[in-house]
Protein backbone atom coordinates (compact mmCIF):
# COMPACT_ATOMS: atom_id res chain seq x y z
CA UNK A 1 0.00 0.00 0.00
CA UNK A 2 1.51 3.62 -0.77
CA UNK A 3 1.65 5.90 1.43
CA UNK A 4 -1.18 8.02 -0.18
CA UNK A 5 -3.64 5.25 0.12
CA UNK A 6 -2.68 4.84 3.93
CA UNK A 7 -3.32 8.39 4.49
CA UNK A 8 -6.61 7.89 3.06
CA UNK A 9 -7.52 4.69 4.74
CA UNK A 10 -6.45 6.72 8.05
CA UNK A 11 -8.53 9.43 7.06
CA UNK A 12 -11.59 7.24 6.11
CA UNK A 13 -11.04 5.68 9.95
CA UNK A 14 -10.61 8.56 11.45
CA UNK A 15 -13.95 10.36 10.04
CA UNK A 16 -16.04 7.36 11.52
CA UNK A 17 -13.75 7.57 14.98
CA UNK A 18 -14.99 11.09 15.14
CA UNK A 19 -18.61 10.83 14.51
CA UNK A 20 -18.77 7.58 16.90
CA UNK A 21 -17.14 9.35 18.68
CA UNK A 22 -13.95 7.18 20.08
CA UNK A 23 -11.48 7.93 23.04
CA UNK A 24 -8.81 8.56 20.45
CA UNK A 25 -10.91 10.93 18.06
CA UNK A 26 -11.86 12.85 21.69
CA UNK A 27 -8.36 13.40 22.14
CA UNK A 28 -7.44 14.13 18.97
CA UNK A 29 -9.69 16.78 19.58
CA UNK A 30 -7.99 17.87 22.82
CA UNK A 31 -5.00 17.78 20.55
CA UNK A 32 -5.65 20.35 18.47
CA UNK A 33 -7.42 22.31 21.00
CA UNK A 34 -3.99 22.19 23.57
CA UNK A 35 -1.49 23.17 19.91
CA UNK A 36 -4.00 26.64 19.27
CA UNK A 37 -4.34 27.32 22.92
CA UNK A 38 -0.55 27.64 23.12
CA UNK A 39 -0.56 29.49 20.31
CA UNK A 40 -2.64 31.99 21.64
CA UNK A 41 -0.78 32.29 25.09
CA UNK A 42 2.48 33.63 23.30
CA UNK A 43 0.06 35.82 21.47
CA UNK A 44 -1.93 36.95 24.87
CA UNK A 45 1.61 37.25 26.53
CA UNK A 46 3.41 39.37 23.74
CA UNK A 47 0.42 42.04 23.76
CA UNK A 48 -1.38 42.13 27.05
CA UNK A 49 -1.00 45.37 28.89
CA UNK A 50 -2.07 46.23 32.58
CA UNK A 51 -2.13 43.78 35.46
CA UNK A 52 -2.63 40.94 33.33
CA UNK A 53 0.36 41.09 31.41
CA UNK A 54 1.94 40.36 34.90
CA UNK A 55 0.31 37.12 35.60
CA UNK A 56 1.22 36.34 32.07
CA UNK A 57 4.67 36.93 32.53
CA UNK A 58 4.84 34.75 35.55
CA UNK A 59 2.30 31.73 34.38
CA UNK A 60 2.55 31.63 30.53
CA UNK A 61 5.73 30.38 29.87
CA UNK A 62 4.81 27.49 32.23
CA UNK A 63 1.26 27.07 30.92
CA UNK A 64 3.20 26.28 27.23
CA UNK A 65 5.38 24.25 28.30
CA UNK A 66 2.83 21.98 29.90
CA UNK A 67 0.84 21.98 27.46
CA UNK A 68 3.60 21.31 24.69
CA UNK A 69 4.46 18.31 27.04
CA UNK A 70 0.75 17.15 27.15
CA UNK A 71 0.42 17.56 23.37
CA UNK A 72 3.25 15.41 22.32
CA UNK A 73 2.59 12.79 25.10
CA UNK A 74 -1.03 12.61 24.15
CA UNK A 75 0.57 12.08 20.86
CA UNK A 76 2.47 9.30 21.69
CA UNK A 77 0.32 7.47 23.61
CA UNK A 78 -1.98 7.28 20.58
CA UNK A 79 -0.02 6.55 18.14
CA UNK A 80 1.41 3.65 19.82
CA UNK A 81 -2.46 2.71 20.48
CA UNK A 82 -2.48 2.50 17.01
CA UNK A 83 -4.73 5.54 16.53
CA UNK A 84 -4.53 8.41 14.21
CA UNK A 85 -3.52 12.10 15.00
CA UNK A 86 -3.60 14.99 13.97
CA UNK A 87 -1.17 16.13 11.42
CA UNK A 88 -1.88 18.87 9.41
CA UNK A 89 -2.84 22.42 9.72
CA UNK A 90 -5.90 21.64 8.14
CA UNK A 91 -6.88 19.03 10.52
CA UNK A 92 -5.91 21.02 13.65
CA UNK A 93 -8.29 23.91 12.07
CA UNK A 94 -10.91 21.16 11.68
CA UNK A 95 -10.56 19.45 15.39
CA UNK A 96 -9.94 22.51 17.55
CA UNK A 97 -12.98 24.35 19.12
CA UNK A 98 -11.34 27.13 19.70
CA UNK A 99 -11.84 30.83 18.37
CA UNK A 100 -8.94 32.30 16.78
CA UNK A 101 -9.36 36.45 16.02
CA UNK A 102 -6.36 38.19 14.77
CA UNK A 103 -7.87 41.34 16.72
CA UNK A 104 -8.17 39.91 20.20
CA UNK A 105 -4.57 40.76 20.67
CA UNK A 106 -5.65 44.46 21.24
CA UNK A 107 -7.95 43.88 23.74
CA UNK A 108 -7.85 44.74 27.04
CA UNK A 109 -5.13 42.50 29.09
CA UNK A 110 -7.60 41.11 31.22
CA UNK A 111 -10.13 40.32 28.38
CA UNK A 112 -7.68 38.61 26.55
CA UNK A 113 -6.63 36.63 29.99
CA UNK A 114 -10.40 35.45 30.37
CA UNK A 115 -10.00 34.51 27.06
CA UNK A 116 -7.75 31.94 27.68
CA UNK A 117 -9.51 30.60 30.76
CA UNK A 118 -12.51 30.56 28.63
CA UNK A 119 -10.29 28.28 26.35
CA UNK A 120 -9.01 25.96 29.61
CA UNK A 121 -12.65 25.59 30.03
CA UNK A 122 -13.83 24.46 26.51
CA UNK A 123 -10.73 21.97 26.85
CA UNK A 124 -12.49 20.58 29.73
CA UNK A 125 -15.30 19.59 28.07
CA UNK A 126 -13.58 17.32 25.98
CA UNK A 127 -11.23 15.74 28.54
CA UNK A 128 -14.04 14.72 30.32
CA UNK A 129 -15.75 13.19 27.37
CA UNK A 130 -12.64 11.67 26.37
CA UNK A 131 -12.11 10.27 30.06
CA UNK A 132 -15.44 8.74 30.01
CA UNK A 133 -14.64 7.32 26.57
CA UNK A 134 -11.33 5.82 27.74
CA UNK A 135 -13.09 4.19 31.11
CA UNK A 136 -15.80 2.55 28.78
CA UNK A 137 -13.32 1.44 26.20
CA UNK A 138 -10.74 0.35 29.36
CA UNK A 139 -8.06 2.38 28.34
CA UNK A 140 -6.45 3.26 31.44
CA UNK A 141 -3.43 5.06 30.54
CA UNK A 142 -5.03 7.15 28.57
CA UNK A 143 -7.40 7.80 31.19
CA UNK A 144 -4.95 8.94 33.74
CA UNK A 145 -3.06 11.24 31.28
CA UNK A 146 -6.57 13.24 30.58
CA UNK A 147 -7.24 12.80 34.41
CA UNK A 148 -4.05 14.76 35.04
CA UNK A 149 -4.37 17.24 32.52
CA UNK A 150 -8.22 18.13 33.38
CA UNK A 151 -6.93 18.85 37.00
CA UNK A 152 -3.80 20.92 35.72
CA UNK A 153 -6.51 22.92 33.85
CA UNK A 154 -8.85 23.44 36.59
CA UNK A 155 -6.02 24.87 38.64
CA UNK A 156 -5.02 27.06 35.78
CA UNK A 157 -8.81 28.26 35.81
CA UNK A 158 -9.34 29.08 39.53
CA UNK A 159 -6.31 30.77 39.71
CA UNK A 160 -6.95 32.85 37.01
CA UNK A 161 -10.23 32.92 37.81
CA UNK A 162 -9.16 34.93 41.25
CA UNK A 163 -6.67 37.04 39.87
CA UNK A 164 -9.91 38.35 37.46
CA UNK A 165 -11.76 38.79 40.46
CA UNK A 166 -14.43 36.44 39.29
CA UNK A 167 -15.40 34.01 40.92
CA UNK A 168 -14.66 30.33 39.65
CA UNK A 169 -17.71 29.70 36.87
CA UNK A 170 -18.52 33.00 36.37
CA UNK A 171 -18.48 33.54 32.11
CA UNK A 172 -17.83 29.80 31.79
CA UNK A 173 -19.15 27.39 30.33
CA UNK A 174 -22.98 25.82 31.84
CA UNK A 175 -24.95 22.61 31.15
CA UNK A 176 -27.98 25.44 30.39
CA UNK A 177 -25.53 26.65 27.53
CA UNK A 178 -25.44 24.14 25.11
CA UNK A 179 -27.27 21.20 24.33
CA UNK A 180 -25.76 20.17 21.56
CA UNK A 181 -22.21 19.43 22.92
Amino acid sequence: MTSQERYEQELKQSDVDHHTPTAGAMTGHIIANLLIHTLKISQAKLFAQGPAALLLDQYADQWIVHEQATFNCLNRLLVNNGESIPTTIAQFKEYTMLEENGAAKYDAGADQLFNLVKDFDTQTLFITKAISLAQKEDWPELGANLSSLLAWIKDQIALTQRFLGHELRTGLYTEEDDDDF
